[in-house]
């Protein structure tokens, strides 16, 4: 009995640890997937902002470093710019949950670094929807309840959609990111 004890007590230590580190790879992969949809976004090239860049936004509520942290993974190799579709893309960190800074300079996309409560994520999701923004979200969860895109985590990872949300954002995506990608109807 002891020995049971011992182990749940060890467990309930090392659980949040795993979990943390499975959070962890998957907003990592999730970083590098989400360059590939905005990529797919036909409609990328018209949703530049000031001096033709392309604006993505790392939303967190109180980690900046992990916000940049995931940027960094985003933007892959550092001696190089990032670019979709040639436009140069501008990268900011930003703690604006209400994304009320982003009235006139509205991103292309949007990647929640942070999981935020679910009145946020639901106006956030309706941000992206009446802006035409992809939103995009590596926590477990979040496409089912509305999140345009994620990641499948299965035999392997791959990008997740949500349809419905999709089309309510009137955002086109290549039918060949399709060919790879999961939906969520």
């Amino acid at each position: 009995m002891k020995r049971l004890l011992a182990l749940v007590a060890a467990l309930s230590v090392i659980a949040p640890l795993i979990g943390d580190d499975l959070a962890d790879v998957r907003a990592q992969a999730g970083a590098r997937l989400f360059r590939a949809f905005l990529s797919a976004d036909v409609d990328v090239d018209h949703k530049k902002v000031e001096r033709d860049q392309i604006l993505v936004v790392f939303l967190y509520s109180d980690d900046r470093q992990r916000a940049a942290d995931l940027a960094a993974s985003f933007a892959g190799n550092p001696k190089e710019a990032v670019t979709i579709h040639g436009a140069p893309v501008l990268v900011e960190l930003s703690p604006d949950l209400s994304l009320a800074s982003y009235g006139s300079r509205v991103p292309a996309g949007i990647f929640l670094v942070q999981a935020p409560a679910q009145n946020t994520l639901k106006s956030i999701i309706r941000y992206g929807i009446d802006h035409h923004v992809i939103v995009y979200s590596p926590f477990e969860g979040h496409v089912e309840r509305g999140v345009l895109g994620g990641l499948a985590v299965e035999a392997q990872v791959r990008p997740y959609v949500n349809l419905t949300t999709l089309d309510a954002s009137n955002i086109t995506l290549k039918p060949l990111f399709f060919k790879v990608t999961k939906v969520f109807r």
